[in-house]
Parts: C-alpha cells; sequence; structure tokens
C-alpha cells in the first residue's frame, strides 16, 4: 500500500503548472515537523512537494496561500530529472485528499500575531489561464 499522510504549512502560495499534454494541476510544497526534537527548541522538519490535480487543484488555488495550515493523503510517488549534470531525486505526494487543519478563529489569531491578510479567494467564474508556448522546458518530469 502506497498511502502518505501529513499535516503542515505552504511555504509559499500555490502555483498553476501544466504537463506536456497541456493539463493543468496546481503544485505546492507543505513543511512538515518531525515528532521528535533534535536539541533544545529546535525541530526537525520536512518539506513535501504535492500535486493536485481536478477539483482538488481548483481548491488549492482559490484557498490555499502560503502558511495556511493543512493535511494532505495521497500516494508518494518518486522520480528524478537531470539538472546541469546531475541527477536530481524526488518524491511528491499526489493529493487525493486535502482538508484545511485550523478553525477561522486559530488563523484569525495567527494572523492578528503575524499581522498578514490572506489573499481573497479568486472571484466566481475565474479559471485556468491559457498555456504559454514552451512551458514543457520549464518542468522537472515529464
Amino acid at each position: 500500500m502506497n498511502k502518505w499522510i501529513g499535516s503542515g504549512r505552504l511555504t509559499e502560495n500555490p502555483v498553476i503548472r501544466y504537463n506536456g499534454d497541456k493539463v493543468s494541476f496546481v503544485t505546492f510544497t507543505v513543511m512538515c515537523k518531525r515528532n521528535r526534537k533534535i536539541r533544545e527548541g529546535d525541530q526537525p522538519v520536512d518539506f513535501i512537494d504535492c500535486i493536485c490535480f481536478g477539483n482538488i487543484a481548483r481548491l488549492a488555488r482559490d484557498y490555499l496561500y502560503k502558511d495556511k495550515k493543512v493535511e494532505v493523503i495521497g500516494p508518494l510517488q518518486s522520480g528524478h530529472y537531470t539538472k546541469d549534470g546531475k541527477k536530481v531525486y524526488t518524491k511528491t505526494v499526489l493529493v487525493e485528499e486535502l482538508q484545511f487543519a485550523e478553525t477561522k478563529a486559530e488563523e484569525k489569531e495567527r494572523q492578528g500575531n503575524q499581522s498578514q491578510e490572506p489573499p481573497e479567494p479568486a472571484p466566481p467564474g475565474y479559471g485556468f489561464m491559457d498555456i504559454p508556448d514552451g512551458i514543457d522546458q520549464e518542468l522537472p518530469f515529464r
């Protein structure tokens, strides 16, 4: 069985990307804290790359933003690509389930402490943009 379950905060705003078949998808990275501490006050973290398709991609595009806490469930996929002559290995979660992991009150309290306002959700009818030519060259996989 291949199922990864984790929770954490987004490191950046989600990004809309396109594959060679011009199918759109949304990517983001989640910072997950490990259960153990290495030193007093230090806690190791992992950065998990995530990919969403379909309705989950729309949800991620419209409602997720940097520092939003989420729970992600899906299979873990490994891969690799070559950059500057070196092989780079990747681990990515193909998101099957996505849930918000904090209440509105917790989110507002945290934002009040950080003095940041979340971006507004996309307006109704907001769709995916046209696919630019040459986007295939920017993807780390094919």
